[in-house]
């Protein structure tokens, strides 16, 4: 067990500044399989292995980065109070696109329980990648040499208000949505890769609270709603219902986070079921925030209501900075970052 000194030293907040979100560095989710999963993503979509955005600059005879084996999965008090999962091991695999600032990350843990259960889009706490491609037929046709399990109607491309997209789902059942990325957005790509830009989904019980946390307690813009089409619904496995989606930006970045509540007929299956996460459950959603003013944003999110998933609602200090873990309304893992050395 580790002492409270240990979590909390060298603390930089100041318990009455006013916190602010100020990017995202990895959108993440876990998974059962790293040697699996991280080639899917290399291989449809052209997805880099990269090393942690906290580990510095590397030296320039750096070996390329790697998936650290199985038996190196670290045993660490520190991530035992961070992500409550005592007893665990750990290891992540860093990803990244060049047309996107942010990282993506797959967490995996190992000697703990875990809910293997793939969710479907309108169980609230699900969650998706949304990748906008350069050219959505050819991913379309790789996916499909490997067999990708398909969950829009039809198992086709279609189209829908926003463009032409599918939904389908990675070797762990982890959702992700393809758009075919539009004439002008291509253009202006900094990259040939096959990814020009990536959009986090969320779906949710209820918007106007999740609106509470995100917008109200962190600072996300919103961009605006919409009602789903019949296309829409289609989409994401639905012959009928509705779905209402709210578009909102994370502060300090173009990353946009969609909100989607679903309403789904009576008689569906499997019938929706709330999600609550753990970290090591496959699949499990989990934002990691750059924050600044940390104390304050832990007060803040406490005296709203929120739970916290580190212990005691205490953050772990690690050489680049000190990090915690909330959970917003659907059980969604928030993590907030707070640099040592803020830009």
């Amino acid at each position: 067990m580790i002492s409270a000194g240990q979590v909390t030293a060298q603390t930089t907040s100041s318990l009455s500044a006013e916190p602010e979100v100020r990017g995202i560095y990895n959108w993440i989710h876990s998974t059962a399989h790293g040697e699996l999963t991280f080639p899917y993503y290399r291989d449809m979509l052209d997805i880099k292995l990269v090393r942690s955005p906290f580990a510095g600059s590397p030296p320039a005879d750096a070996p390329a980065p790697q998936i650290r084996p199985v038996s190196e999965a670290v045993s660490d008090p520190l991530i035992w109070h961070l992500t409550d999962s005592e007893g665990s091991r750990f290891r992540n695999v860093f990803m990244h696109s060049a047309n996107e600032d942010f990282g993506l990350e797959l967490s995996e843990f190992f000697d703990i329980p875990r809910n293997e259960r793939a969710v479907s889009p309108y169980d609230p706490g699900a969650s998706r990648i949304i990748f906008h491609v350069r050219d959505l037929d050819e991913v379309v046709s790789r996916m499909q040499l490997v067999n990708t399990p398909v969950v829009t109607l039809g198992e086709q491309i279609i189209d829908t208000p926003l463009g032409r997209s599918i939904l389908l789902r990675d070797p762990d059942g982890y959702l992700l949505q393809l758009f075919q990325a539009s004439p002008a957005a291509i253009t202006q790509a900094n990259s040939p890769e096959q990814v020009i830009a990536i959009d986090i989904g969320l779906t949710v019980a209820d918007t106007a609270r999740s609106l509470r946390f995100y917008r109200d307690l962190l600072g996300f813009e919103v961009l605006g709603s919409r009602e789903g089409s019949t296309a829409d619904l289609r989409l994401n496995g639905l012959e009928g219902g509705s779905l209402r989606q709210t578009t909102t930006v994370i502060p300090g970045t173009e990353v946009r986070v969609i909100l989607d509540e679903f309403a789904v007929p009576s008689d569906i299956m499997p019938a929706p079921r709330p999600m609550q996460w753990t970290i090591q459950d496959v699949g499990s959603p989990q934002f990691q925030l750059q924050v600044t003013n940390l104390d304050t944003l832990i007060r803040q999110t406490q005296e709203a209501g929120y739970d916290f998933l580190s212990w005691d609602a205490e953050p772990i200090q690690r050489n680049f900075g000190r990090f915690v873990f909330a959970k917003d309304p659907d059980g969604i893992l928030v993590e907030y970052v707070e640099p040592r050395i803020q830009p």
